[in-house]
């Protein structure tokens, strides 16, 4: 548009990835039922913290072991989900197990993701011999059986969250590397880089003022992802009786009663929701992760 011989141009804002993240979101049904559900549940998790803790939900009744829920015909009054082999509310051990996942699974996402992302972000922006020395590194390290390696650490250390979490990030943080690796060898080589460079701007300040924001569209996605990976094998782990301890509920304990023939042929509250637990969480974050990951790829949005 012409004015007096200038040239007025309208700036536009650009949307902020959060912003661009809500409306992708919204524009996918199933993404927007699984957030929903999503928020659910761990609006349901927060406020029944105060109200049943880890000591309450273990408390051992033996006069009312193997109880059905309330709803079937001949079950306990007051049980939603029955009681397991120790008389315990599975209502509030599957409550208080989901929290402990959701705590694993957000816990080893985040700290991976930080180690994988300075490791990733250092050997993608000097390149050369840094980058060649610690990626080699880096395929050694994911050359280790982790599982063997997991399964003899879990039978030193106590079978904690704590401990879970440290094992789990000790071998979940290779693959962020890689990821973000890759993705800083691109940036390294765009014009904003080499200007600021070219001004005097120190290597550091570079990273993570000019180079990090540019990879928050990858790492959104693949922290989402990670926590249901996560979740996923803290539940095969402690399944097969070498991950948290009974005392300390997840949803891998809880799915380890399937392991005894009686309660898998007979009591299916025992293992049941806990299963149809992890199935729904898991396919909700993946819908969200889905939605997030089209944000970073304007070919792919909804919107």
């Amino acid at each position: 548009m012409k004015n007096n011989n200038l040239e007025v141009y309208e700036v536009v804002k650009v949307p902020s990835m959060l912003t661009l993240t809500l409306r992708e979101i919204k524009a996918d049904k199933f993404a927007l039922t699984a957030a929903i559900i999503i928020i659910v549940m761990l609006g349901a998790i927060i406020i029944a913290a105060p109200i049943i803790t880890t000591e309450a939900a273990t408390v051992v009744n033996i006069r009312n072991r193997h109880q059905p829920p309330s709803w079937v015909e001949g079950g306990a009054p007051g049980y939603l989900l029955g009681t397991d082999n120790g008389g315990r509310n599975m209502l509030h051990l599957l409550v208080v197990a989901s929290r402990n996942s959701l705590i694993i699974g957000i816990g080893v996402a985040i700290l991976s993701i930080i180690v994988g992302f300075i490791i990733g972000l250092i050997a993608g922006y000097y390149g050369g011999h840094v980058d060649n020395v610690i990626m080699r590194l880096v395929d050694t390290w994911m050359m280790i059986p982790t599982m063997m390696f997991i399964v003899a650490m879990v039978e030193i250390l106590d079978r904690n969250i704590v401990n879970m979490i440290f094992l789990l990030v000790v071998f979940g943080w290779t693959g962020r590397a890689r990821l973000i690796r890759s993705v800083t060898l691109q940036q390294r080589n765009y014009d904003y880089v080499s200007a600021s460079k070219t001004m005097g701007t120190r290597n550091i300040v570079i990273m993570f003022r000019e180079v990090v924001p540019n990879l928050l569209p990858v790492m959104a996605p693949d922290i989402v992802i990670t926590v249901a990976a996560t979740i996923g094998v803290e539940t095969g782990l402690s399944m097969l009786g070498f991950g948290l301890p009974q005392h300390t509920p997840s949803l891998g304990t809880i799915v380890n009663n399937a392991m005894v023939l009686i309660n898998l042929q007979q009591r299916w509250w025992m293992w049941f929701p806990a299963i149809l637990l992890i199935f729904i969480l898991s396919l909700c974050i993946n819908f969200v992760g889905q939605a997030i990951q089209r944000v970073a790829d304007p070919r792919q949005r909804m919107v």
